[in-house]
């Protein structure tokens, strides 16, 4: 599993599923989580988001100190929110990146992506407690685009609420990587069966990805209006690559 910057955005966050009856009436919660190249690396940036979900139609990320800048999704369509002189401009973000390329990945929320395809989960090993979720540590094996493979450290727990979480996560990572025409949009698949069929949620991957907090009260349907229309963006890309590729 690829965690890195050239990947623009990343797994866990955003990071598929159906529940029963009793999970919906449960849906909904607030996550904080950090995400970065290595926690272990000083030099290396770490970001903290906030994730609120209600299900996986609805989802909201937002780095931290970033008041203007936010992404929504609202019944699988990911919209990229930023300002303007003061004003609420909504941007659909599958056609955000047909227009303006390169630029339009700047907006796209970390931990929530991975660009690496499950091979398989071996373990459980050793007990670890995060956020106050006691899970069980993995090895995650997962192959890229370019046939390598790699072995992550992940923790899983059992608990409904992570579950959810990870649910919205991982779906929300897929229908970004739809516009990303240099990742797999389907590299996730497999694992988030995996997971769902075990009924695990994902506390932390290696030293990239980290559950810090998880409120479990269902956030208000107000943080997943838009805050105005979506914009429809002219096509930039004849501007001389002014906004990238």
């Amino acid at each position: 599993m690829s965690l890195s910057v050239k990947s623009s955005v990343r797994l866990f966050a955003p990071l598929l599923f159906g529940f029963s009856a009793l999970q919906a009436a449960q849906a909904g919660g607030t996550a904080t989580v950090l995400a970065g190249e290595d926690f272990s690396q000083p030099s290396l940036q770490v970001v903290r988001s906030s994730i609120e979900f209600d299900g996986t139609a609805h989802v909201r990320v937002q780095a931290e100190n970033r008041r203007e800048g936010y992404l929504i999704v609202r019944d699988n369509v990911p919209y990229a929110i930023t300002a303007l002189e003061g004003q609420p401009i909504v941007l659909n973000f599958a056609q955000m990146m047909q227009t303006m390329g390169g630029m339009a990945r700047s907006l796209a929320p970390r931990s929530l992506i991975t660009d690496g395809r499950y091979v398989n989960l071996t373990g459980p090993g050793a007990i670890e407690t995060i956020a106050g979720f006691s899970g069980r540590v993995w090895e995650l094996t997962t192959v890229n685009k370019a046939g390598r493979q790699r072995v992550d450290e992940m923790v899983l727990t059992n608990d409904p609420k992570v579950r959810e979480l990870t649910d919205a996560m991982l779906s929300t990572g897929r229908l970004l990587a739809r516009s990303l025409p240099e990742l797999d949009a389907d590299a996730n698949e497999r694992l988030a069966t995996e997971l769902k069929q075990r009924g695990t949620g994902i506390l932390r991957v290696g030293r990239s990805f980290r559950l810090e907090k998880l409120d479990t009260a269902t956030p208000p349907p107000s943080r997943f209006a838009l805050p105005a229309e979506p914009t429809v963006l002219p096509d930039l890309r004849s501007f001389g690559g002014l906004f990238g590729k």
